[in-house]
């Protein structure tokens, strides 16, 4: 769809940032966001845009011997965390910047593929990305084409990339009217 068509508003809907003016929309299963702007990230660490600093956090106090529930509890048993978060960040070339890099010091593409690691990271039911080739060098992108194809996740995509839209078994055109 064309400029304000309402794709970017359709995936604020969909993944809970907006409210629908009337219904409702209901998502089954785990969701992971890939969006088009960051403003809302700048004062994040890398650890922090991926959701999982306060996973890290509650590893870390109980590798230290702080036994607390509420650290289990945080932890979720996702024992190998850092270990994935690292490894994803390394796939899509951010190894070089540690997990408590600020976000504001990342360029548009580093942040983009912060976001696509988070899919490795997450393994979500359903991705959602909003224009996610935009910001990404020519490798960037042909990696984002096989994460699409490789994925088991359901992606909902917004993008105008006629190269990624041609490997999406469903395209769909929006409209303003």
């Amino acid at each position: 769809g064309d400029n304000g068509s309402g794709k970017s508003a359709l995936l604020s809907l969909r993944t809970g940032a907006a409210e629908p003016s009337s219904g409702s929309i209901s998502v089954g299963g785990s969701l992971w966001y890939v969006p088009q702007h960051f403003g809302n990230y700048e004062s994040y660490t890398i650890a922090g845009a991926l959701g999982i600093r306060g996973k890290l956090g509650a590893l870390a106090a109980i590798l230290a011997g702080d036994l607390s529930e509420n650290n289990y509890t945080v932890l979720e048993d996702d024992w190998n965390i850092a270990e994935r978060a690292a490894a994803a960040l390394s796939r899509w070339d951010m190894g070089g910047f540690g997990i408590d890099t600020p976000f504001s010091v990342l360029s548009g593409g580093e942040k983009t593929r912060v976001f696509l690691a988070g899919i490795d990271i997450h393994l979500p039911d359903v991705g959602i990305m909003d224009e996610p080739t935009n910001q990404l060098d020519r490798r960037g992108r042909g990696r984002g084409y096989g994460l699409v194809g490789g994925s088991r996740a359901t992606m909902l995509i917004v993008s105008q990339d006629r190269e990624r839209l041609s490997i999406l078994d469903v395209t769909l055109e929006i409209t303003a009217y």
